[in-house]
């Protein structure tokens, strides 16, 4: 079964859970299906369990990490720092590692480390181990989520499948296959956010449309790793304080030219609607 035929099977209503599979089982079975897993037992984890301590005193306290702060559910509102990693964990992580958002105000989330690339060096220094590349694709840099209990990801998808690797605490990811992206008001390309950040709480009144999608819903605990083919979005909230490192492999030839067209659209129009402005067309 191809990935266009899975795609036409009822949604799940649980995502798998393997130990361990070989290469040939899970590109076979997963990867050649776009079938997400989840994959406990991995030899990817072999020296854990980790903790905070061991990262930083490996030196990957002195890594400089991006921190969203804000309401950075929506994206054009994040507050954007950078920090030692040392620093962001002292007086954000641990200062408010019993708290939670609990779903309330977005203003209020607590800061959220996220996407921060990893060169070979910073990854090694935070103890961690590579994961079996995609068959025939190498992957980019790895990049580091870190962050306390009440942080979340909004929902959007990638244009490319994606290893997530749990290193410490708990995720919980609401995940909606490619056939129901024409009920998130999904925009723009990779990531392409959906226009309900939050899919607990969704205003139905303006979107209508995403009361038909139907999640299916995962928690990733220490020590398993979840794969997510393309175009399956997720919404990621960290039940207590977490430490992700996910895997995306490179771009193909299609991909970068299909991205690079894109952008080329958004600038475009960008300058079009400041010159329409300018001008004083559609008001």
């Amino acid at each position: 079964m191809n990935r266009k035929m899975f795609s036409k099977l009822p949604p799940l209503s649980q995502i798998p859970r393997v130990v361990d599979p070989s290469p040939d089982v899970f590109h076979r079975y997963f990867v050649s299906q776009g079938a997400p897993v989840v994959f406990v037992g991995s030899r990817l984890f072999k020296g854990g369990p980790w903790t905070l301590d061991a990262m930083l005193a490996g030196g990957g306290g002195r890594i400089e990490v991006n921190v969203r702060g804000g309401d950075y559910l929506h994206s054009s509102k994040r507050l954007r720092e950078r920090m030692p990693l040392a620093e962001y964990v002292e007086n954000v992580v641990l200062s408010r590692a019993a708290a939670s958002a609990g779903g309330g105000e977005t203003a209020s989330l607590p800061p959220y480390s996220g996407n921060t690339p990893l060169s070979k060096s910073e990854f090694e220094a935070l103890g961690f181990n590579y994961p079996e590349p995609f068959e025939g694709k190498s992957f980019e840099f790895p990049r580091l989520w870190i962050g306390p209990g009440g942080s979340m990801t909004p929902l959007h998808y990638d244009s490319r499948d994606n290893l997530v690797c749990q290193y410490i605490g708990t995720k919980q990811f609401m995940l909606f296959p490619p056939s129901q992206i024409k009920w998130l008001y999904a925009r723009g390309l990779a990531p392409s956010w959906s226009g309900v950040p939050d899919p607990r709480h969704p205003d139905l009144k303006s979107f209508p449309l995403f009361s038909r999608a139907k999640p299916v819903e995962v928690t990733l605990g220490p020590g398993e790793l979840l794969y997510l083919p393309a175009r399956w979005s997720h919404f990621v909230v960290n039940l207590d304080t977490s430490v992700m490192v996910n895997f995306w492999p490179e771009h193909s030839m299609k991909q970068q030219v299909e991205l690079a067209a894109w952008e080329f659209t958004e600038r475009v129009t960008r300058r079009l609607k400041r010159v329409a402005r300018r001008i004083g067309i559609g008001g």
